[in-house]
C-alpha cells in the first residue's frame, strides 16, 4: 500500500547553534523558521508535529556546519544530520555509504527467519522474505505475483519467508487474521499455507465475515479452508492470543530496517518498498541468483 508516515513530534532547542571561534552561533530567527519547515516537509510531518534541532559543529565541509536534527515519533525517535551553510543560506542532507560493508549485509543479519512459514528449497541460494498484512491489497497483489514468478521459474534457487507486519491503524483485521495464522503455523505450515492462500485471494469475504463475527470469524474460515486444523487447539492459541509477543516484535523488526508500509521484501537482503511488478520481480532475483553465482533452473 501507498507510504504512510508516522506521527512525527518536533521541538526547536535553544536559538543558538554551535560555536564559531568558540562562541554560539546565534541562527535569525527567520532562518530557523525555515530550517523547521524544511524539516517538516522532508519528514512529511502533520501539522500537530514539532523538530528537535541539536548544536551546530564543525563538519569536514569548511564552509558548512554539521547540524543534528531528531525526529521523534510514537515509534521512537530518527537522527538526521544536515550540513548547514555557514552564511545560513543552504540546508543540506548528505548520504554517506559505507564501501568496506556489503550493504545488504545488515539487513541479512537483522531479519530473524528461524520458526517462519518458507515455502522453497531450504537450501537456495535466494531468500526473499515478505513483510506482509493479511488485510492489504497491494500485499494480496504482491503475493500472487511472487508466488507464481517463484514456484513458476525458479524452483528450488528461491525460497521465501513470510514475516508478520499488521498495520492495525488501517486495517483492523489485520492483527486478528495474523495472529490466527501464527497459531496454524503451529500446527503446521501445511495448515498456514491453506490460511494464507485463501485470505490473500478472499479479502472481500474475510472482511464481511469479520464485520459479522470479530472473535470467531478467522477461526471459523481456518476450520472451513485448512484441511485437517485442529480447531479446539485452534481456539485455545486465539483466545490466548499466544503469537501476539512475535507478531510484535516482527513489527518492532521490520521497524528498524525502515518498513513503514506493505508490502515489503528483501531480497538476499535488498530492500524493496512497495509491489513489484513480476518483471521487476524477475530482474531482483535474477540479479541476487547471479550474485549467488547460481542461474535459475
Amino acid at each position: 500500500m501507498p507510504r504512510i508516515s508516522p506521527l512525527i513530534a518536533v521541538s526547536l532547542l535553544c536559538p543558538f547553534l554551535g560555536a564559531q571561534n568558540g562562541k554560539p552561533v546565534s541562527i535569525p530567527a527567520q532562518v530557523r523558521e525555515r530550517i523547521e519547515k524544511q524539516v517538516r516537509q522532508y519528514a512529511e510531518a502533520p501539522p500537530e508535529a514539532q523538530v528537535t534541532i541539536g548544536a551546530a559543529a564543525p563538519s569536514e565541509f569548511g564552509s558548512f556546519y554539521d547540524l543534528p536534527v531528531v525526529i521523534h515519533s510514537a515509534r521512537g525517535e530518527q537522527t538526521y544530520r544536515f550540513l548547514l551553510a555557514r552564511d545560513f543560506k543552504q540546508l543540506i542532507y548528505p548520504r554517506t555509504f559505507d564501501l568496506t560493508q556489503d550493504p545488504f549485509a545488515h539487513a541479512r543479519q537483522t531479519i530473524v527467519t528461524e520458526g517462519r512459514p518458507m515455502r522453497g528449497s531450504p537450501d537456495a541460494p535466494v531468500t526473499i522474505v515478505m513483510y506482509d498484512d493479511l488485510q492489504c491489497p497491494f500485499c494480496a497483489q504482491q503475493y500472487i505475483s511472487l508466488f507464481n514468478e517463484v514456484m513458476n521459474h525458479y524452483r528450488s534457487g528461491v525460497k521465501v519467508v513470510m514475516k508478520d507486519f499488521p498495520l492495525t491503524d488501517i486495517h483492523p483485521w489485520a492483527m486478528d487474521a495474523a495472529v490466527t495464522a501464527d497459531c496454524l503455523a503451529q500446527q503446521s505450515e501445511t495448515a498456514y499455507w491453506n490460511f494464507a492462500d485463501y485470505l490473500h485471494t478472499h479479502q472481500q469475504a474475510a472482511t464481511a465475515r469479520w464485520n459479522q463475527d470479530h472473535a470467531g470469524a478467522f477461526v471459523q474460515i481456518a476450520a472451513e479452508q485448512v484441511r485437517n486444523a485442529d480447531v479446539p487447539a485452534l481456539k485455545g492459541c486465539v483466545a490466548q492470543g499466544r503469537p501476539k509477543a512475535a507478531i510484535e516484535a516482527s513489527l518492532a523488526e521490520g521497524r528498524s530496517l525502515n518498513v513503514t508500509a506493505t508490502p515489503a521484501l528483501f531480497i538476499n537482503g535488498e530492500f524493496f518498498d512497495g509491489v513489484l511488478t513480476p518483471e521487476q520481480l524477475r530482474l531482483a532475483i535474477d540479479r541476487a541468483l547471479k550474485e549467488a553465482k547460481q542461474p535459475h533452473e
